[in-house]
């Protein structure tokens, strides 16, 4: 295979993923801060802040339950409440209800428990329309045109080959800006822009490639935008391409290679598999269940050497018929998102199993990290710039690398002509 195929690799690789690059760097660039824009586009609900402390999530979750006897609550948010916040619920159907199948949300004032006016029903995700485009579907469009071109399940697809050409294509792109080992003749290589001298070492061939020459031709400046933007910024780049990878070809693509490598969670049934048929009233109840995680977490971070610093959530799922209790530890990567899980049985109360995200398997902890740098959930401010900035790179390598193919495209066509 010589350079020339794996240019001709490159290109047409490029020219494939180049609109889906395109605007995943631009919108990436924008949910690189998506919580301070939801907290502008979207502040919270307040009622008046009072003396008397706000009730407790499992009292309230009662409280709506009271309301809907036909609906279900599997969901109880353990995260801190801002003050005079409302508190809102969403209440599921049980299967065998035969009213409304629209999930609902109910909102509370967190001191007093009375339900304030204004109950909404809450449209699945596949019904979600975003026009016209407002303040509170802003960010979700965003999110689905990054994630899925807002195309549903046809659009993860293509944005997940994307991804995997892109990953590749990072590996590619890097072999090009080396110095080819001895001169060749642009007849041999044409896609060359002023070749290094060849008498020089290898470095001194090489530290071309990292600089921009801001003077020259447009041309030759798009050429070198594309390739030093490109070496500068290719650690970053293989994380967003391989992070992308995981985030849309999780089943096909990256676990397969990932078990390859190291040891990964497969989340596919477990931690058991789903019960013959869910189960909605167990024996241990939801309120009940609560204090008996909490213990068991504290025996396995006395056990395994780990420290919770937060909870974050309370769940049951009935079609396993466990409950999750969901807490932010120091094996995890983020502060502010952890995902360090213990599952336990809803008819005896007993420890089922522990998911730690680093420490554990060399695979989960990359895999934590890679969704940690591609969503900016580390680093603070500094870090969200950079995810910024790298989106802006990725939607500009998209356009001069297509800017570089229209005029090669040119040069052949009036070659031809004349």
């Amino acid at each position: 295979m010589t350079r020339y195929f794996w240019v001709l690799v490159h290109r047409y690789t490029g020219l494939y993923i180049a609109f889906f690059l395109f605007v995943a760097g631009l919108s990436g660039s924008v949910l690189a801060f998506y919580h301070e824009l939801d907290a502008w586009l979207n502040p919270l609900e307040r009622v008046a802040a009072q003396s008397s402390p706000m009730l407790d999530p499992f009292t309230l979750r009662e409280r709506a339950l009271a309301l809907n006897t036909r609906g279900q609550i599997n969901s109880v948010s353990l995260a801190p409440r801002e003050v005079g916040a409302i508190y809102t619920v969403v209440i599921e159907p049980l299967p065998s209800s035969s009213e409304d199948n629209s999930p609902k949300i109910i909102k509370f004032n967190p001191y007093t428990g009375e339900t304030i006016p204004g109950q909404t029903e809450l449209a699945p995700a596949s019904s979600l329309r975003y026009w016209p485009l407002t303040r509170q579907n802003f960010l979700p469009f965003i999110v689905e045109l990054h994630y899925s071109l807002v195309l549903g399940e046809i659009g993860i697809w293509l944005f997940g080959i994307a991804a995997t050409l892109w990953t590749v294509d990072c590996f590619v792109g890097f072999y090009l800006t080396l110095p080819p080992l001895k001169k060749k003749s642009p007849a041999t290589f044409p896609n060359t822009i002023n070749m290094p001298n060849p008498q020089r070492n290898f470095w001194q061939r090489w530290q071309i490639a990292w600089k921009i020459k801001w003077r020259g031709s447009n041309q030759r400046r798009n050429f070198d935008l594309h390739r030093a933007g490109g070496l500068w910024t290719w650690l970053m780049l293989l994380v967003f391409a391989w992070s992308s990878v995981y985030l849309n070809m999780l089943e096909p693509v990256y676990t397969p290679i990932m078990k390859q490598f190291s040891e990964l969670t497969d989340f596919n049934d477990y931690p058991i598999a789903d019960l013959p048929r869910a189960q909605y009233a167990p024996a241990v109840d939801f309120r009940a269940a609560y204090p008996i995680a909490k213990q068991l977490m504290h025996e396995q971070a006395k056990q395994k050497g780990f420290t919770v610093l937060a909870e974050q959530k309370f769940l049951y799922n009935p079609l396993k018929g466990l409950y999750l209790y969901w807490v932010v530890t120091d094996r995890d990567v983020s502060a502010s998102a952890g995902s360090s899980l213990l599952w336990l049985d809803a008819e005896s109360g007993a420890f089922v199993a522990l998911y730690l995200p680093t420490g554990e398997k060399t695979g989960d902890t990359i895999t934590n990290w890679l969704g940690a740098l591609h969503m900016a959930r580390i680093g603070g401010l500094p870090y969200q710039i950079l995810v910024c900035l790298i989106g802006l790179t990725v939607a500009m390598l998209s356009v001069t690398g297509v800017y570089l193919w229209l005029k090669k495209q040119q040069a052949a066509f009036l070659k031809h002509k004349g």
